[in-house]
């Protein structure tokens, strides 16, 4: 994979990871201590809730909620168990937890939007994020480009919510988030966004859905268009290899070693993008983009 140049200045990236949630600064060393101090956090933590059949997730013209993947609610993950993600207090878990990571933060977000973005020329009138959590992407989109239409999904309910409290709240008016699953993009047509993103999403999943969201991601992406990635930087050498592995026996991250057996730009040139290239990489992420080609 390529590597990407540009001549903007970037923020200082922080210096390894340091967690703000205490259960995660105890997890490797005092698991059970963590767990317990999980559910405290979660009863404590505020909440977003609403109608038990999602029906204020639906984007216009969407008749019911995405089906929830067995995979998504039955696998323990981030030291709990698979149902976390329906928790009403996990918008504001899953915002602090992503503020611990450098392309969570809005400061390097921004950086990456102009830099690789709108630098180079692109223009967007539509850009679609999955796995859009708790909006920190999305919201960085809108801001660069005002005038784009700016559509993040996700599958957990809370999560959604918190997203639209934080667009309120920040007088973000041209950005929307709906209930739907990365892996079944088919209330949206082919080539229906200038931009497809996804972030921290890829990882979460198993082989077989991380091919059906690629897949997807490229198929609503007009041709031409702009594919952006931020996830988990691939591992390289064995001490990688030994921290994935320790992240998937610990609950951590069930899915990282699908994830990182999988060659993303193999499967990204087989589906007709161009312009592959690795924007940047450090321990504990990176970030890539690709365009759709004009044939795809």
């Amino acid at each position: 994979m390529a590597e990407a140049t540009t001549t903007r200045p970037r923020p200082p990236l922080p210096e390894g990871w340091k967690p703000t949630l205490l259960s995660l600064r105890l997890a490797r060393k005092h698991p059970k201590i963590s767990r317990a101090i999980i559910k405290w956090e979660m009863q404590r933590a505020p909440k977003a809730t609403g109608p038990g059949d999602l029906s204020d997730l639906l984007a216009p013209g969407q008749s019911r909620p995405a089906d929830f993947p067995s995979y998504y609610i039955s696998n323990p993950v981030h030291h709990m168990n698979g149902l976390h993600w329906m928790h009403p207090s996990m918008g504001y878990r899953l915002e602090r937890m992503a503020e611990d990571f450098p392309l969570g933060k809005r400061e390097q977000i921004q950086w990456w939007v102009e830099s690789q973005v709108l630098d180079r020329g692109v223009r967007p009138r539509r850009i679609l994020e999955v796995g859009a959590g708790t909006g920190a992407t999305a919201f960085v989109y809108a801001q660069v480009f005002p005038d784009a239409e700016v559509v993040g999904i996700d599958l957990s309910p809370s999560v959604l919510r918190w997203a639209r409290k934080r667009a309120k709240e920040l007088g973000i008016d041209n950005v929307s988030f709906y209930h739907m699953d990365s892996g079944d993009l088919s209330h949206y047509d082919d080539g229906s966004f200038d931009i497809v993103h996804e972030s921290h999403l890829l990882h979460e999943m198993p082989s077989y859905q991380i091919d059906r969201t690629v897949r997807e991601m490229v198929r609503v992406c007009k041709p031409g268009g702009f594919l952006g990635f931020f996830d988990w930087a691939i591992p390289e050498n064995d001490r990688d290899w030994r921290q994935r592995e320790g992240m998937v026996r610990n609950n951590v991250e069930p899915f990282m070693l699908d994830y990182s057996r999988a060659d993303h730009p193999a499967l990204l040139a087989e589906l007709g993008c161009e312009e592959i290239v690795m924007v940047e990489r450090h321990s504990q992420s990176a970030s890539w983009r690709a365009r759709k080609g004009n044939l795809g």
